[in-house]
């Protein structure tokens, strides 16, 4: 078969194409330190590629979210800590108002004292993060959640919680709601409180009050009220459940309740046992402020006084085991995005050297084929230099 010299000029000259692209090829892929270049070098591989580097893009944002979720909590934490000392603050001045030889002007220096220490309860309820957001406002965070009036503190957030993935199903709240940090507490000891009623005329004042028995009590409200030494205690239904000759300081049980009173009432003094009833913090702790600053000046008055003292630090004392609830439930999230971040990381490096093995070059391979490449595109170029020199009329005489 006869090849036409311009055939054989197109196949040198195809040849040496094909080599230098392959040449350049190699030389692009040794810059880029890939062995895939586009989809065509290999299809299947990346495919996997795309798609181990959609894993890595979403191990990042998981990642960033669990570092800002530390980063909330974190802020939570020391809001709630502070909170958490402003109260052991207002027990300890409290507890210390709380004895006889306190005057009336050492009661209300040591209930002002109470009340900045509720102002910088308040001040941490509108705790905000780095970027603005109220750390207790639920999904409404774009403002201050807590206001103060005439009224009170009141609430004007939300119960919605901020959640951020971590994980593929994997979400965890990033914050508290301030309504279910201090907004629904419960009176008195968080099962029952106890109140005198406002006639009293006599001096006894409670100075314990708890459920000795909760399979015996029920949830309902009693009334205790004193005749002649003696005392009756009838249940909601004006039943009498209980009776008996009074002794200050001794405790009186029924239905599941004990009471303790201190002092002497009077003919037609009452006191009250209900189930606790939701109550803020705020007015909680205000209350007992209120009654620190006001003892009375005879002696149903400061009976009156002890008692409301009373309901006040056993409120307080619930609210404290509240708040460190909340600081264990803070610190256990937190925990699990400190766990979450360690595992991403190993995520990370997983998915990266997955990626390497499926795209980056073999630089001793690469190496090799570019120099054999090289010298099948030298001898390409001189086997073609040699032979276009040859004509028949360098033979012809």
């Amino acid at each position: 078969m006869r090849i036409s010299t311009s055939t054989y000029y197109q196949q040198a000259v195809s040849s040496i194409d094909t080599q230098q692209t392959s040449l350049s090829k190699i030389q692009q892929q040794m810059s880029a330190s890939k062995r895939i270049l586009t989809a065509s070098d290999d299809p299947v591989a990346m495919g996997q590629v795309l798609g181990v580097n959609k894993s890595i893009a979403d191990t990042a944002q998981w990642t960033s979210n669990a570092n800002d979720l530390q980063t909330s909590l974190g802020l939570e934490n020391t809001a709630l800590t502070t909170v958490n000392s402003a109260l052991q603050q207002i027990q300890t001045l409290a507890l210390q108002a709380n004895n006889a030889s306190m005057s009336a002007s050492d009661r209300k220096s040591l209930a002002a004292q109470m009340q900045q220490q509720l102002d910088a309860i308040v001040q941490q309820a509108n705790a905000k993060d780095s970027s603005g957001r109220y750390l207790f406002g639920g999904t409404a965070d774009g403002s201050a959640p807590f206001s103060q009036g005439a009224s009170g503190v009141s609430y004007s957030g939300n119960s919605g919680v901020r959640m951020l993935s971590v994980g593929p199903t994997s979400e965890i709240a990033a914050g508290d709601p301030g309504d279910a940090v201090f907004m629904q507490l419960s009176s008195g000891d968080g099962n029952i409180s106890v109140s005198g009623a406002a006639a009293n005329a006599g001096s006894a004042s409670v100075t314990a009050a708890s459920v000795s028995d909760s399979g015996q009590y029920a949830g309902g409200s009693f009334t205790v009220s004193f005749s002649g030494g003696q005392y009756q205690v009838t249940d909601g239904s004006g039943a009498t459940v209980a009776s008996g000759s009074y002794t200050s300081g001794n405790t009186i049980q029924f239905g599941g309740v004990s009471l303790t009173l201190t002092g002497t009432p009077s003919n037609g003094d009452s006191f009250s046992v209900a189930p606790s009833t939701a109550q803020d913090l705020f007015s909680g702790v205000q209350q007992l402020i209120n009654a620190v600053a006001n003892p009375g000046a005879t002696a149903a008055q400061k009976a009156q006084n002890q008692t409301a003292v009373y309901n006040g630090l056993q409120f307080l004392q619930g609210a404290q085991d509240h708040v460190v609830d909340t600081l264990s439930a803070v610190g256990s999230r937190t925990q699990a995005a400190q766990s979450v971040v360690s595992q991403l990381q190993s995520r990370t490096t997983q998915l990266k050297s997955q990626l390497s093995n499926l795209q980056d070059l073999d630089y001793a391979a690469a190496t090799a084929q570019f120099s054999q490449t090289q010298l099948t595109l030298q001898a390409a170029e001189q086997s073609y230099v040699q032979v276009q020199g040859l004509s028949l009329f360098n033979y012809l005489k």
